[in-house]
């Protein structure tokens, strides 16, 4: 039996309608050694009531972090529960907890025995994320698709630093990191959301990421999640477009460029990276960088996008 110990990293903000399942959902693991560290967000609903609640209960097993700091959105609230990982606890390896999900039971399981299983194929010195699909569902948990990765027309094997360049294939709340690529994780107010930047962190140390093509998590989306699940369909972009085509057309590329040259700010010896950012303000040039550096992964829908867009 894995000996290991798992830290879970939960951020929490007015999340009370679906916290308790998605606590439960932790609690019936089948793998036992694990920790919950929950930072909450200043809620104003009853997720700290039920925090507590479960702490009462489970006073080994989930801590909460009460230090009145207000991160103001989802990725701050990671950052900083990483900085407390790393300065309080000694995990073996680390999850990412959303608020209003379900894990299936074996999630930890799985993923933690591809894990042990990667390790000792490249060795515990290397950065590692192990990563799964997930069962999209509505707010009640009625199947919407069985599939993130095909609703969202995601190539899990797209996992290279030159695609996850302009797009993020790693779902953070399926993932596994270990600890050598956990101290490696610096914190940027640039990074788009802590899943990507992670990702990236990943491959510019040459680290391994691993896809598990088995749902491991009811992915609920509802009204009121920060990232959540968006079709990739021709339908489904051109929804998004007329939605808000400043943001479909211009912002998003923006943001990507931005994160990639703080990503540089820390590794500029990564010739990538590097010609990536030295051709920021030239379009054509760095349309051709994406072609020749095979930039361009995901569906053809998605490469055009890309390759106009970004």
């Amino acid at each position: 039996m894995n000996k290991q110990l798992v830290g879970i990293l939960m951020a929490t903000y007015n999340g009370a309608k679906y916290l308790k399942e998605q606590i439960d959902s932790i609690i019936n693991q089948t793998f036992r050694n694990w920790l919950l560290v929950i930072h909450d967000d200043g809620s104003s609903d009853l997720t700290l009531d039920i925090i507590k609640g479960y702490i009462n209960k489970y006073s080994d097993k989930i801590i909460l972090i009460e230090d009145n700091i207000k991160c103001g959105s989802a990725k701050e609230n990671f950052f900083h529960l990483i900085n407390i990982a790393k300065a309080n606890f000694n995990f073996d390896y680390i999850m990412f907890s959303d608020q209003d999900d379900v894990w299936l039971p074996e999630k930890i399981e799985i993923t933690l025995d591809k894990m042990i299983e990667t390790e000792k194929k490249y060795g515990k010195d290397k950065p590692i994320i192990v990563y799964t699909d997930l069962k999209v569902v509505d707010e009640n948990l009625k199947l919407f698709d069985n599939s993130f990765w095909e609703y969202q027309k995601i190539n899990p094997l797209d996992n290279s630093l030159n695609c996850l360049l302009l797009e993020n294939t790693v779902t953070g709340c399926t993932m596994m990191i270990n600890k050598v690529l956990f101290n490696k994780i610096i914190s940027d107010n640039n990074a788009i959301i802590h899943d990507w930047w992670i990702a990236l962190i990943c491959r510019v140390n040459n680290g391994i990421i691993v896809p598990i093509k088995q749902q491991t998590i009811l992915y609920r989306q509802h009204g009121k999640n920060d990232i959540g699940a968006k079709g990739a369909s021709i339908k489904d972009l051109i929804r998004r477009f007329f939605a808000n085509p400043s943001n479909f057309l211009f912002i998003k590329g923006s943001k990507i460029r931005s994160q990639a040259r703080a990503l540089y700010e820390n590794y500029k010896d990564n010739r990538l990276l590097k010609e990536y950012i030295s051709l920021e303000k030239n379009f054509f040039r760095r349309k051709h960088f994406y072609i020749k550096e095979k930039i361009l992964c995901g569906n053809n829908i998605k490469k055009i996008g890309k390759l106009l867009f970004y």
